[in-house]
Order: C-alpha cells, then structure tokens, then sequence
C-alpha cells in the first residue's frame, strides 16, 4: 500500500513502514520528532531504524520515545532488543557472503603442493606375537561377526522392534535391548542409506581412476578430499547432503503447501516458552553448546538466498503484526545446488553441504586450505592465539577460527578450549618427535584432536543426554567393543585392544573395517533435522564467579552473539564461563519451552526473524517427509490418531483445533 497523501504524520509513517519504505519513514520521522516530539514520533522512529539495521539509533529513539510513557512494554521490549542487536553488531555478516557456484562444485579435488606431510615410511613388519594377535582377532571377527549376526537377526524377527506406535528396545531387558538396537541399526543400515548423486557417477561428478596426491593416504585434507581414494570428494565440502529416505518420499514442497500449516502460527501455539523454561536437571549448559559445536563440524547449508525469499503470513492476533506494523515475516530460501539437472537425475531436490561431513574437527579447522592456512601459526604446528590464551579476532571483532556462522559465546568457549588443544597436542608430540617440521606436527594434532571431539561426543555427551543403561553400552561398545567393556573398565580400557575383534560390535566400530553399506558416505537432510535443539537454549546466561557461586549476574543470551561474545570475554574470564555454564540447566526438548528470544530475533540482513518458524519451513522445503510418511520410511508404523502421538491432552486439544 501507498501512504495517503495528506493523512497525519504519524498515519504516514505508519503506513510507510508497514510498505517497508523505511528510509522515507525515518525521513518524514525525523521532521516529525524535530519539531513536534511525542512517544508514539520517537517509537515509530525507533521501528524504522531498527528494521534499518540501525539497531543503536533504534535505541536512542527507543529511551527518548520512554520518556513519554515509561511503562510502555513493546517500547521496552525493542529497546532492549536494539541494544543487545547493537552491541553484538547483528547486521554485520559473519562470514563474509558467499555463495555456491557450479565451477567450483565440479572443479577437480586438487591438495596444494606441500599441504600434506609425505606418508611417513613404511612400519616393520609385526613380530610374531602382533601377528598371532592380528589373525586371532581376524580369526574371532568372521566367527563373531557370523553368531552376533545370526543372533541379531534372528531375535529382531522373532521379537521385533516396534510396538504399535513406539520403537521398545528401552522396555526390554539389558542384553536383548542391545540386539534389539543392533537389529534397528541393521536395518536402518540395509535400507534408509540413499545416495544423492545418479547411478554410475561419483561424488561431486569427479572423474574416475585419478591418482592420489602424496600425503592422502595418511592425512586429512582441508576440504575433506581423498579419505576414499577411488571416491576422491565422497564425505568432502561442497557436496550434496545423502538421503535417508526414498526418492518417492522426498516432495518439496511448494507454494501453499509450503505455508500450510502456517509456521509461525505452530511457531506461537506450539513453541512458545510461556513463563520459567523448564530445565533438564541432569544436563548443563556445556552439552548444549557441545552440540551445536559438533553440528558445525558436520553440516550447514551455508548462506541463504538473500533475493529470493518466502513469505509467511502474520495472523491479525500475531503481535509481532501490532509490534512491528508488519503482515509477513520473510525468510530467505535455502541456496540451490547448481549442480542439479531437474528432470534428469533420480533424486527430486538436493542441496549442498558448506563443511566437510567427515568428523575431522572441520569447525576448528576450517574447510578449504585457504582458511587453514589462515589459522596456524607455521610455528610447531601450532594455531595461532593471543598471548593470554584467547583466539584472534577478525576485523568485525568476531573470533577467528574454522567455522563462525550463528556466533555467539558458547561456541568462542569450545572453539578455545579445542585450539589450545591442538596446540597442547603440538607440545607433547615435538617432546617426543624433535625431529618433526610443522607441517607433520599440525597435521598429526589436527588427527588426534578431531578423534579425542569423536570420542567425547560417542562416550560422554550422548549417552549424558540419552541417559539409559543399553544405550550407553551400546555407545561405549562402538568405541571400545562389548568385549573390551566387559573384561575391561576405566583406564585399563584400549580403543585398540591387544586381540581387536574384527567385529563392530564385539571389538568396536573404531579401528575396525570399514563398512558403508554400498552407498558413499555423507551426511543426510533427514540428520539435520534431528538435531534441531534449540529448545536447550535459555533466555539469559547466569554468569557466576569461580569461587564465588552465589554471585549472580544474568546476561541477555542475544548479548553474546557475534562482536557480543568477544565483548563479554573482556571483562569474563574463560574459567568463570566454563564455571558458569557447568552450574547452568539447558531447556528440556519438550513442546512450549522454545527461547522467546529466537522467536522475534534479528539476523544480519533480517531484522525480524522467527527460528521457531524456520525449523519447520525447512522440512518443507528440502523435501524431509512429513511426520507420518517420515514414519513409515523408518519402518515405523503411522500414527491413526493425535491420541497415539501424546496422552496430554492439552496437546492433543491443540493438535485438533
């Protein structure tokens, strides 16, 4: 709509910023307030520059517009959000904007001269008790691997998985919960492992037979190329996310069925944190910064589209629409893999990865040689950090480091303490190899860290937040083996035991053969959307003093985002964080315990952005099914009622209005 010529100052003013003229609305606000001030002049002026991205302005206006009508609580509420957007510098870009092009998608997987070690020279040949050791676990794997499987098989088709609605492994018995599992991953592994790229290509469209450069065989590249050596870009940066479901399942959806249900009314009804979060009591804080921490290591979809976005509906009663003089919020589309042929490839819609999926601590790292090389130091394979143990940071007063997007202090608290790691690391291996050059000592860090992250993540943080006694065996024996955990506990426990069992779950996942089930390996689309947790996230971190407990200070969890982290280090200790953070609940994953902030958020280039809203939408939009047909490709069956999803009927009352 136009604003009407000859309609009052502020009615056109009005009018402008719901048109989003926002320039002409500060314009004719500015006047305004000059020579005529009022609350309603000065918070109008506030809403325009804060959709402007003139978040300190907006404050200014923001406290004047106060003056007039101190109780005023959307006054109150946008002041606070300008300030906190102010102070993290929100409508800087972090990174710095890019985008996928097709040249370099296809483009060869070339390793820089000199970016690797060269494999170290071939071992001697094992003695003979290693060899006896090497074919007894050889010789234990084929006979174990044949009774386990037997075993699993045999007992999952005798007794199932399922009941009518739910999985039951965590009612059964101990041993029988554990074949229960074995027999769901059999399963899952047989039949929900999709490849995304056309029958008969390799990942990323690479040329067959090429020849390996020097060093793969031993170390990690940047871009997470050549792990596979006959697949050069399986698992790399810049490569199509897997399936876990069939191409029939996968429907993008697209124009009203994209909005419907509308997502931010599920947002608000189904979401929303009303009063006190409610807090896991056996978790802190950590594990939530933990897996965000991890999940940037593995997945993102990089920069969304910036011109081509979607706009969602704001119902009449939304008060985001009173707030804001707004009928839709917009979000930015997922990017588009260019390197897609509609109508020509069996897979309806694929996007593209931004990291490596491979577990190297990529968000650490970085993910192409460029931004490693960035990173270190070239000083005994160290990375570079500021002399009192903090990381650099870049010229938009954002830590540097392999991964910076979605910022905020839990990850500057990770991203810390994993650097000093590696360079921890760096110390005791030049104690012991003098003789190693930088190259070797960052490259062999790089390897033990990423693993010592693996291990965390399989034996600590998983079984911390699924705490159940099968499932933590069955976590511990990947990493160990059931045989090793039974004969063995605490330190006396080795990854590697002295007669490894060739078998994944009698000697462990770790060290043993590789098995991808006949598909290349890569991440999913249906794997993003499990992890999903923004749920844990709270309204303000409670920062505490080590040693001093019962002082209090909360902070304003937007606070920390971005320039914001850097800025609460200053005058925060890394300790007192860590202290904090390990004393502070995470939210439970539960309907209506969804961060209020995150609902009416500003993002750079987006001053009002509704996370709640995006989860869903973005399901939509890859292609993830819907919840029962998601179901069914999980060899679940369908749920005929909402009564079968919940017994609250709260819930269920919702689910049917």
């Amino acid at each position: 709509m136009l604003a009407t010529v000859g309609a009052p100052p502020l009615d056109m003013a009005r009018q402008l910023i719901a048109q989003q003229s926002f320039a002409a609305a500060i314009e004719m606000l500015v006047a305004h307030v000059d020579g005529q001030p009022d609350g309603e002049g000065h918070a109008l002026l506030a809403l325009a520059y804060f959709y402007s991205e003139q978040y300190a302005a907006a404050e200014k206006e923001c406290a004047l517009a106060l003056n007039y009508d101190p109780a005023n609580a959307d006054w109150l509420d946008l002041r606070q959000r300008a300030a906190a957007n102010a102070l993290a510098e929100v409508n800087v870009f972090v990174p710095d904007l890019s985008f996928f092009e097709r040249e370099r998608l296809l483009a060869k997987a070339i390793v820089p001269p000199g970016a690797l070690p060269l494999a170290p020279l071939p071992s001697p040949a094992p003695g003979g008790l290693k060899r006896l050791r090497l074919v007894l676990g050889n010789g234990l794997g084929v006979v174990a691997s044949a009774l386990m499987g037997g075993a699993t098989e045999l007992y999952g088709r005798l007794a199932g998985y399922r009941d009518a609605v739910w999985t039951n492994w965590y009612r059964r018995p101990f041993v029988l919960a554990i074949l229960t599992l074995a027999y769901m991953r059999q399963q899952l592994n047989t039949h929900n492992l999709k490849n995304t790229y056309p029958t008969g290509t390799l990942t990323g469209f690479q040329p067959a037979g090429e020849t390996p450069p020097p060093g793969v065989t031993h170390f990690r590249t940047a871009d997470g190329t050549w792990n596979n050596l006959a697949n050069p870009k399986e698992g790399a940066a810049y490569t199509r996310f897997m399936r876990n479901v069939a191409n029939r399942a996968i429907r993008p959806a697209t124009g009203d069925e994209l909005l419907h249900p509308n997502p931010r009314e599920i947002s608000r009804i189904f979401l929303t944190r009303h009063g006190e979060m409610r807090e896991v009591p056996f978790l802190n804080m950590l594990a939530a910064s933990w897996i965000q921490f991890q999940n940037h290591d593995w997945i993102n979809h990089g920069e969304v589209a910036l011109t081509d976005v979607i706009a969602i509906p704001l119902a009449e009663d939304d008060p985001a629409r009173r707030r804001h003089w707004q009928t839709h919020i917009f979000v930015g589309r997922t990017q588009a893999d260019p390197t897609w042929t509609p109508g020509r490839e069996e897979t309806p819609i694929t996007f593209i990865n931004e990291v490596t999926h491979w577990w190297d601590g990529s968000q650490i790292y970085g993910s192409d040689q460029a931004t490693q090389n960035r990173l270190r130091s070239g000083v005994d394979g160290k990375l570079r950090l500021n002399p009192d143990g903090t990381l650099p940071l870049d010229k938009k007063g954002v830590e540097e480091t392999g991964f910076v997007r979605n910022w905020w202090v839990g990850l500057t608290m990770l991203h810390t303490l994993f650097a000093r790691e590696h360079n921890a690391i760096c110390d005791h291996l030049k104690e012991a190899y003098p003789e190693w050059d930088d190259n070797r000592l960052f490259n062999v860090a790089r390897l033990i860290n990423a693993a010592v992250m693996a291990k965390i993540h399989s034996v600590e943080w998983t079984p911390a937040i699924l705490p159940n006694p099968a499932l933590e065996a069955g976590l511990n024996a990947n990493w160990y083996g059931l045989l090793t955990n039974l004969f063995r506990s605490g330190k006396h426990r080795k990854t590697l035991a002295d007669i490894n069992v060739r078998n994944p779950e009698l000697g462990g996942v770790v060290g043993n053969p590789i098995d991808k089930h006949g598909q290349p390996y890569g991440l999913t689309e249906e794997f993003v959307e499990v992890y999903r947790l923004h749920s844990l996230l709270p309204e303000t971190l409670k920062i505490r003093r080590l040693g001093r407990g019962d002082e209090v200070a909360e902070v304003p969890f937007i606070e920390t985002r971005q320039a914001g982290s850097a800025k609460l280090i200053r005058h925060t200790p890394l300790a007192d964080l860590f202290y904090s953070f390990g004393n502070q609940h995470p939210g439970q994953l539960v309907l209506n315990n969804f961060p209020r902030f995150m609902q009416e958020m500003s993002i750079p280039g987006n001053p009002l952005f509704d996370m709640g809203a995006v989860d869903i939408l973005r399901a939509r939009e890859r292609g993830v099914p819907r919840y029962n047909e998601f179901r069914r490709q999980l060899g679940l069956n369908p749920i005929r009622t909402f009564e079968d999803l919940t017994d609250d009927r709260e819930t269920v009352a919702k689910l049917k209005a």
